[in-house]
């Protein structure tokens, strides 16, 4: 789906990013610095998806640990009738998924979704080449993150105490007639789940053919072009601690 509108929902994600400046101490009984989980084979985590516009549901998506080798980590990933496969690092570095409203990439280094140990106030910029298997083509993504701080979240599956994360990618992705997305990606990171609790994504970009080229002089509408909006929220997990228990 792709809308034009006047306040876009990167824009908005933004804003409620900085809006209100979140708890910088974690509440009684979590770490300030949060680690990387321990991953394990047939660890699961289902979510519900639903649109950010309109609030419609979007379905279900799962995800499944299938394999941890070295620092690999291969997840299987069920929407619906699709299974797709994505792979890690062991603290959750990107190395091939799709970015966010775009297709599946190769990431060269994995790219820096969550780098443990997060704490309030941290914040980090990298670059990474992300490469399209089915082109070859390879763009260079800038990332942008900081960590909010602590806010306690509800979701399907209760509330959780977790640590929110805010992302800026500018994905290296123009041509003649656009320009490169814009994403914005909000993480609550729950400690005691050991994953994400809720999930916001969102894009935009500029198209030349709309008047948004040579400084918005051809006429026409110059307003960023919106791609989906789409929201997750853990209904369920299944997390294996070390030594094979629930």
């Amino acid at each position: 789906m792709k809308r034009i509108g006047c306040l876009s929902a990167l824009a908005l994600l933004t804003l409620v990013g900085c809006a209100t400046p979140l708890p910088q101490h974690p509440p009684a009984g979590l770490p300030a610095q949060v680690p990387a989980p321990s991953i394990q084979v047939g660890d699961r985590w289902s979510y519900a998806v639903h649109d950010g516009y309109t609030k419609l549901p979007k379905g279900a998506v799962e995800y499944r640990v299938s394999t941890v080798a070295a620092d690999i980590v291969t997840t299987e990933v069920r929407h619906g009738e699709l299974v797709t496969t994505e792979h890690y690092t062991r603290d959750w570095g990107w190395r091939k998924k799709p970015m966010t409203n775009l297709q599946n990439f190769r990431y060269n280094p994995p790219y820096p979704a969550l780098p443990f140990p997060l704490e309030a106030g941290k914040s980090w910029r990298a670059y990474v080449k992300a490469t399209d298997p089915a082109t070859a083509r390879t763009n260079r993504v800038r990332i942008d993150g900081e960590v909010l701080g602590w806010q306690r979240v509800r979701v399907p599956a209760g509330e959780f105490d977790a640590i929110k994360v805010r992302r800026v990618v500018y994905a290296g992705n123009f041509d003649y007639f656009r320009s490169e997305e814009r994403i914005v990606e909000l993480d609550w990171y729950s400690p005691q789940v050991g994953m994400l609790v809720k999930m916001e994504r969102s894009s935009e970009y500029y198209d030349a053919r709309s008047g948004c080229g040579n400084g918005g002089l051809l006429g026409g509408y110059c307003g960023p072009v919106q791609n989906d909006w789409n929201v997750s929220e853990l209904v369920s997990q299944h997390h294996l601690r070390a030594g094979g228990t629930p």
